[in-house]
């Protein structure tokens, strides 16, 4: 087999390693690529293009790493997003920026209905400070801040379970839900996320489970 066209092939995967963000996935090409490169050099006379394409990964290789820079150095945080930050530490300081890109950030002059039951809703919301009224079948609860309001919707892509109403005052994160599903594409920002919910979850179960004693004592 002509090793130049080795060669060629080997490097064009390099480019394509550097370029993804999975880590698993980006060391998986690197190694494939490497080890056709090595092969197409011990077998034929492919060193000039060797040389070439190893300029080129390396230049590919410099922007990637200063895409991450860039990420996470060069977009200045307010001091609401500072603070927001350390109370979502789930997240790497890039991926928050991302988030942040999107946020639409309120404060509320009025009381603000957030979701309706039964209802699909347009928005994650997350209560930085303040509180809502949860009103789930006639059944009322105060949720106070650093709560996700509407994530079951936006997760399982179905209408909402309660009418939620954020009280006048509060300070609130809110995403838009299509901008947000296609930032889930991005593997980190997903796994980021999850973790997020899932402390949230165990947070409002024990609100429940402390409800529930109070009520019965």
């Amino acid at each position: 087999m002509d090793t130049s066209f080795l060669t060629f092939s080997a490097a064009i995967v390099f480019l394509i390693g550097f370029a993804v963000s999975d880590l698993v996935m980006s060391r998986a090409l690197l190694a494939f690529a490497a080890a056709v490169l090595v092969y197409a050099t011990a077998t034929g006379d492919a060193a000039f293009f060797a040389v070439l394409w190893a300029l080129a990964a390396l230049l590919v290789n410099l922007l990637v790493i200063w895409r991450h820079i860039a990420d996470q150095f060069t977009t200045p945080l307010s001091d609401d997003e500072k603070a927001l930050a350390r109370e979502l530490p789930e997240f790497s300081p890039g991926d928050f920026r991302r988030l942040m890109k999107i946020a639409n950030w309120q404060t509320l002059s009025d009381d603000q209905q957030l979701t309706e039951q039964g209802k699909p809703a347009d928005a994650l919301y997350y209560i930085v400070s303040g509180s809502a009224l949860v009103d789930k079948s006639g059944t009322e609860i105060k949720v106070g801040d650093n709560v996700l309001i509407g994530e079951i919707s936006f997760t399982q892509n179905v209408p909402t379970t309660a009418t939620v109403t954020a009280k006048q005052g509060s300070v609130l994160v809110a995403w838009p839900a299509k901008k947000l599903h296609k930032l889930m594409k991005r593997k980190s920002l997903k796994a980021s996320f999850d973790a997020l919910l899932a402390h949230d979850l165990a947070d409002k179960l024990a609100a429940d489970e402390l409800r529930r004693a109070e009520a019965s004592a």
